[in-house]
């Protein structure tokens, strides 16, 4: 099989070898360890799961830290926002942080809430990041879903991206282009403006669908290329590459242009899906690679 990499692709593999833990990184991503940031180092944006963030010397973006914990000493400077997810953010009398503290966790969320309702900006800026983490969650369990009972839609959009990967994103482009005059139009038109629920939730649905398809591409394509360990579940390296975007996402600007990405082949991907009628004829992936020629359309 010919190998098909788009360029969401190589953006995410050029992040994820810069993101080294290394002095000289600019960028620290890191799953299931624990990460340190010395007091002669400075850093852009440091990544980590399922260990403990320690920060004694520069950050010059964000410390984000999911089911672990992240400890600002006196000496560390953090130039944006500090996120811990499940964990706690302990802070020394002379740390400094420029950005927001959003410490997300079983003890603080109704105390959010009741900030929030007594009009404190601190209290609605956890509860932001909150609906982020809700949402994210939303397509989370969407993508696990379809995964596992309905994988044709995602696998024909997935096959497309990869196989039209210049359609896809000027597809996915002109898509996006046209949808303000689009609903100017229906604005204007009485039957048009009873239609304009249904088409926003189709948009909507069809956005969340090409951004789950770029998440598969992503995560195959790291279990195939980076850990050598392809894996023949689906729901695996889709929620693998979700979980990527999500995280590079918060990395100042090169996050803004990955979701750029991601978001514009998918869309581009689910309309050549549809146009070019290939629904019924993609089926889940089978156990043998044989097989899986077989099972291909005539005509390709």
């Amino acid at each position: 099989m010919k190998k098909e990499i788009i360029p969401i692709i190589a953006v995410f593999l050029l992040i994820l070898l810069a993101a080294a833990t290394s002095a000289e990184a600019k960028n620290i991503f890191k799953i299931g360890g624990d990460v340190t940031v010395e007091r002669d180092q400075t850093i852009d944006t440091v990544i980590d799961i399922g260990g403990q963030v320690t920060v004694q010397g520069l950050v010059e973006h964000n410390v984000i830290v999911v089911g672990g914990s992240a400890v600002l000493t006196n000496e560390s400077v953090v130039r944006g926002d500090v996120v811990c997810v499940g964990g706690v953010i302990v802070k020394g009398n002379d740390a400094q942080v420029f950005g927001d503290i959003t410490e997300i966790n079983s003890a603080n969320i109704s105390t959010a809430f009741s900030s929030a309702l007594r009009g404190e900006m601190e209290g609605w800026s956890l509860i932001f990041n909150i609906i982020s983490l809700c949402f994210f969650a939303v397509i989370f369990i969407i993508a696990l879903l379809m995964t596992l009972l309905i994988p044709r839609p995602l696998i024909a959009v997935a096959r497309e991206i990869q196989s039209y990967k210049v359609k896809s994103f000027f597809w996915g482009l002109a898509a996006s282009l046209m949808m303000v005059p689009f609903f100017m139009l229906l604005v204007i038109s009485i039957i048009g403006i009873t239609l304009i629920p249904l088409v926003f939730t189709l948009l909507l649905l069809a956005f969340i669908l090409g951004y789950i398809a770029a998440g598969k591409i992503v995560g195959n394509y790291i279990l195939v290329n980076i850990s050598r360990r392809p894996s023949k579940s689906l729901a695996s390296a889709t929620i693998l590459g979700l979980i990527l975007l999500w995280l590079i996402g918060w990395i100042p600007y090169v996050g803004l242009l990955v979701k750029f990405f991601a978001l514009t082949f998918g869309l581009g991907g689910v309309f050549l899906a549809i146009f070019n009628r290939r629904w019924q004829s993609i089926v889940p992936p089978p156990s043998s690679p044989v097989h899986e020629e077989q099972t291909q359309p005539s005509g390709e």
